[in-house]
């Protein structure tokens, strides 16, 4: 599977939500944090390839993710694998889940470097043809942003997606497509040369 996105800074962000749901029935849920922690291999710099492996916290979830190197530079278009991390022991605290993880991670030669906490909201709809997520992302470092994004399962559906994709951020006033990830825009914040090749951290 691969997915397909565009990030947006929003410069209208109360009336963001408002727009969306006019213009394609997008309703937004409630509010959730999610907290992701970011690794680096040691004898693999993901920032020369492009990659990341992310371990992500929402409420009492665990996911981690890997994201291949962007296949495209216009809208970013990379290979995605994503698994829940089930305990068998439900009662044991997601703290406690969470930090065996990152241990385990640690042993493998995997080494956290960065965590980003953001609050986001979802929502989805329908447009030609496709199904699309939305976001409305605020981090208090690095302000409001919107993501769009929309599934292919290969490289023949990629240009459909991507007018597609295109035609939605148009229709809702979105120019200026924002290409550095969270985790570039944030390492760049506190000056420690982040480069554009890390891979986005929705």
């Amino acid at each position: 599977m691969y997915e397909v996105e565009m990030k947006f800074r929003l410069t209208a962000p109360e009336t963001f939500e408002t727009k969306a749901e006019a213009l394609f029935g997008a309703r937004f849920g409630s509010p959730r944090l999610e907290e992701d922690l970011y690794f680096q291999r040691v004898s693999r710099d993901f920032r020369e390839t492009g990659e990341a492996l992310r371990l992500r916290r929402i409420d009492r979830r665990l996911l981690i993710t890997y994201k291949g190197p962007r296949r495209d530079r216009v809208v970013k278009t990379r290979e995605e694998i994503e698994l829940p991390l089930i305990s068998p022991a439900e009662d044991v605290p997601i703290d406690e889940r969470k930090e065996a993880w990152v241990r385990l991670l640690t042993r493998l030669g995997y080494e956290p470097f960065a965590e980003i906490a953001k609050t986001r909201k979802s929502a989805s709809f329908t447009f030609r043809g496709r199904t699309f997520n939305l976001t409305r992302d605020s981090l208090p470092d690095l302000g409001e942003f919107t993501e769009i994004e929309t599934i292919i399962s290969g490289a023949g559906e990629q240009t459909s997606a991507q007018d597609a994709l295109k035609d939605a951020a148009a229709r809702l006033g979105l120019a200026d497509p924002v290409f550095a990830s969270y985790l570039t825009l944030l390492l760049e914040r506190r000056g420690e040369g982040a480069r554009e090749s890390f891979p986005e951290s929705d």
